[in-house]
């Protein structure tokens, strides 16, 4: 399915008097011809404006805000908006004044060109100031006027799609920039078809060749599908038709960028992601979603677990919608979205929807939900401390699943995957959060850290006086929860976070086995320069406030002391290739070290050992001058080492097999297998492995996780 923007030839290359009519053609469709006069003029105003401007394609520079302003039409903008598209660079790149403008287009118009005007010159100094500073910047636009982020949003998104005549530098640059800043953004306004687009297009310049190889299994893959997605749908209407359900189904395609990430983050081939179909049912009312529901359940037997109500528990972003997993014909799972078209409007286009709706109940439905996001927003800028933790607050929104619970008088609250009682006690109110003393999870008493599942009860029992602790810092996952905890911690006294600082930093070094006294002052210089502190007081201070969390220093403390080893106590440099040509070099099996792996070299009477540098047993020689050698790995193809990894596998016939025979089938050897019964489905299987080097270790490990027997694997390290 082509974009709206595709669809509308937006990215092609007419000559300017095409795409102007182009732009005509649209606005007349739902503006009136006052407008439409006042949007040729400001093509007309651009184009002498910006007269003998070229763009590195070498078209003239008037195609960019035409095909902007093509794009905000395309959303049914209004003609402001529109001009404020067309005009969005005159000022920043021609001899042309803000009262210029104002004088010749309103006073609006020259509101939304000067908010583009100051994003362009915010955008110009991005490598000088921090992109998490930029993004609040533009983000707090939205509450002033969202046009200006949206034309920002339409700028962005042509300036992609025409990026090919950049330097490769500059494209990865600005590609990463839209995933970094503006697609998240576009997210949070509601924006998806946008922010996905945007991602898409990104992904392409950052990887074209991934980008290609994605492309073509989608069109094979689909040439294999159309018969049963017919049959599916033909299926679908006859039955609805016969229930008195008006709907219209249609396919759902799946993102490019969107298939990548899953293939990714789940280890997993473009079938296992791609190989499910999905399809949107579109109703006029709500109640009608429910009975396409039931209608759907009736034909096709539902998936257990894969049932998700948004429209009784909307998502953070004001999107609703029924989903479903069903099993069709000869056991295909179809995925289902059924939405009311309002509800499908708003997904698509978020707060820039408004003028895409027909009634005025639909109308006002979303301009309230847009406040709500605009407000949201805000909320979340005024809680943060600094913009670094307003960027972190909106990603992690962004992540995760959710899941559902309820409050003790049934109230229904969507938390994300991995919350705990802290989290949900701020998602009812700050005041709850603030003064939270324990919990109750289906009326039994719960550790606070507890991770939430969907169905569960929970209840808080409140304190009398406000109980925030730093340490929930190190398990809430919520951005409400983080930016509240901190907030409320910034008014602690100085000698109190100095005692609950140290008490948490304690706890957390004694969880990963260190102790703070078994570092001396020059290891604990390195450790305070990671952390960007001057002194072991600043740094317990920050922690018993909340600027940093105890157990992301305790992982820090570590780093420092394997630093210490590898910048002040380490003999000399030792290049390893074969042991041969070295003399006695072991490698032993605490941590299975392999040809890439970075270690370091124990010098002994009886020869030296290699250790990876996480390795626990490093720690006997780290305060012995001399004992250790950074290592520099020389190319060996002859040489093999031995590596370890542990998986679980589902109990069923055939499961070792197929293990034992992918590991010979890359061109490794087995040399020992251990395997314990975990329970009646699941066996663990440790297998001592002889590999060339980190890469050829990857490699099987990549080939075992396609393997639908193996559920989990990991490296052993001792």
């Amino acid at each position: 399915m082509k974009s709206l923007f595709e669809s509308l030839s937006l990215f092609k290359k007419p000559k300017t008097s095409r795409l102007s009519g182009e732009l005509n053609q649209l606005s007349k469709i739902y503006l009136n011809p006052l407008s439409s006069k006042k949007i040729r003029k400001a093509v007309e105003f651009a184009d002498k404006a910006h007269e003998g401007q070229f763009r590195k394609s070498g078209e003239p520079f008037l195609i960019h805000p035409i095909n902007v302003g093509m794009t905000l039409a395309a959303l049914k903008m209004d003609a402001d908006t529109i001009i404020a598209g067309l005009l969005h660079d005159v000022v920043e790149d021609c001899e042309i004044s803000l009262p210029t403008v104002k004088k010749e287009f309103g006073k609006n118009v020259a509101a939304l060109v000067d908010g583009m005007t100051k994003l362009l010159k915010l955008d110009d100094k991005i490598k000088d100031q921090s992109q998490a500073e930029y993004f609040q910047k533009m983000a707090l636009a939205t509450a002033s006027d969202v046009r200006v982020v949206i034309i920002k949003l339409a700028d962005r998104l042509h300036n992609l799609k025409t990026i090919e005549h950049l330097p490769r530098e500059k494209q990865i640059k600005k590609a990463k920039e839209t995933l970094d800043l503006y697609a998240p953004l576009a997210h949070q306004i509601g924006m998806h078809k946008m922010a996905t687009d945007l991602e898409d297009y990104s992904f392409k310049t950052i990887h074209p060749i991934r980008h290609r190889l994605i492309i073509e299994a989608l069109k094979k893959n689909d040439l294999n599908r159309k018969t049963l997605i017919s049959k599916v749908k033909k299926t679908l209407n006859t039955k609805f038709k016969k229930n008195k359900i008006e709907a219209k189904i249609t396919g759902r395609e799946k993102r490019i960028y969107s298939i990548y990430q899953k293939m990714k983050t789940k280890h997993k081939s473009f079938s296992d992601i791609y190989d499910v179909f999905a399809f949107r049912v579109i109703v006029e009312k709500g109640e009608d979603c429910y009975r396409a529901l039931g209608t759907i359940h009736n034909i096709f037997s539902p998936i257990s677990g894969k049932f998700k109500d948004y429209i009784a528990v909307p998502k953070m972003n004001g999107y609703q919608a029924l989903h479903t997993v069903v099993m069709t014909f000869d056991g295909v799972p179809m995925e289902v979205q059924i939405q009311t078209s309002a509800m499908e409007t708003f997904a698509n286009y978020g707060i820039a929807s408004h003028g895409l709706y027909k009634t005025k109940v639909n109308d006002d439905q979303v301009q309230a939900k847009s406040r709500q996001l605009v407000q949201r927003l805000t909320d979340m800028s005024n809680r943060s401390s600094s913009s670094m933790e307003f960027l972190e607050s909106i990603k992690t929104d962004m992540k995760g699943k959710e899941v559902y619970v309820f409050s003790p008088n049934g109230r229904i609250f969507s938390l994300k995957q991995g919350s705990t009682s802290i989290d949900f006690a701020y998602a009812v109110h700050s005041s709850l959060g603030n003064y939270c003393l324990s919990c109750e999870i289906d009326k039994k008493l719960s550790p606070l850290s507890t991770v939430l599942k969907s169905g569960q009860t929970i209840e808080i029992i409140k304190s009398k006086k406000k109980t925030v602790n730093p340490a929930w810092l190190n398990f809430v996952i919520s951005s409400k929860a983080i930016t509240e905890i901190k907030k409320e911690l910034r008014d602690i006294k100085i000698s109190d976070a100095r005692i609950l600082g140290k008490d948490l930093l304690e706890d957390s070094l004694h969880d990963d086995g260190m102790e703070l006294s078994e570092y001396p002052n020059e290891q604990l210089k390195g450790v305070f320069s990671l952390l960007g502190v001057r002194s072991l007081n600043q740094l317990l201070v920050d922690i018993g406030s909340g600027r940093k969390r105890s157990n992301m220093v305790a992982q820090s403390f570590a780093e420092g002391l394997r630093g210490s080893v590898k910048s002040k106590e380490v003999a000399s440099e030792l290049k390893i290739g074969s042991s041969k040509k070295y003399g006695a070099i072991k490698f032993p099996e605490c941590c299975f070290p392999v040809h890439g792996d970075p270690c370091l070299a124990v010098h002994n009477e009886l020869g030296i050992t290699i250790h990876r540098d996480k390795c626990e047993n490093l720690r006997g020689f780290l305060n012995t001058p001399g004992r250790c050698s950074n290592i520099i790995w020389e190319k060996n193809e002859d040489a093999e080492y031995l590596a370890a990894l542990t998986m679980n596998l589902v109990n069923e016939p055939g499961a070792l097999a197929d293990v034992s025979k992918i590991i010979s089938n890359n061109g490794s050897n087995i040399q020992s297998v251990l395997t314990r019964n975990l329970d009646e489905n699941f066996i663990e299987l440790t297998a001592k492995i002889l590999v060339k080097d980190i890469k050829h270790l990857e490699l099987i490990n990549l080939k075992l996780m396609k393997n639908k027997t193996v559920t989990t694997i990991e490296r052993k390290m001792t």
